[in-house]
């Protein structure tokens, strides 16, 4: 998802960003939602991260826009596709040798591939939403 975060933002850069860019403020910061100028937020009961993504997802209804993997964990930019021969010289041995598909940010120039990581997350999405993104892309 489009998302933006810093922990050092104030509260009221923030606010100010969120009605700037019309953003949806999520946050378990009860005094933040307070701002008179942030017109979208929720705050978020869940304290563990995995339940939060679904109380997120199920209260906002986003299933049509689950699209896990497409963007930049670091700067949310969305990625491409780009050659194993193009980033060679920046992958471990192992990387090189067991994975072929890659995708670069065009913004900071991260590299991310299919590994463990991806394994893991990739699991977590079917278990917690795996019928209802069925039932949509169907």
């Amino acid at each position: 998802f489009d998302t933006l975060y810093d922990k050092d933002y104030t509260d009221e850069q923030i606010a100010r960003i969120s009605a700037g860019d019309r953003r949806i403020v999520l946050t378990r910061d009860r005094d933040l939602l307070m701002h008179r100028i942030i017109t979208h937020g929720r705050y978020v009961r869940a304290r563990q991260v995995r339940r939060q993504l679904i109380e997120v997802v199920e209260s906002l209804d986003l299933y049509r826009s689950f699209a896990p993997f497409s963007r930049c964990m670091e700067c949310n930019t969305n990625l491409v596709p780009v050659a194993k021969e193009q980033i060679r010289d920046r992958l471990q041995s192992d990387t090189q040798h067991y994975y072929t598909d890659f995708a670069r940010c065009t913004h900071c120039d991260n590299v991310y591939w299919k590994g463990s990581h991806f394994r893991r997350m990739q699991q977590f999405f079917m278990d917690a939403f795996g019928d209802k993104l069925m039932a949509i892309r169907s």
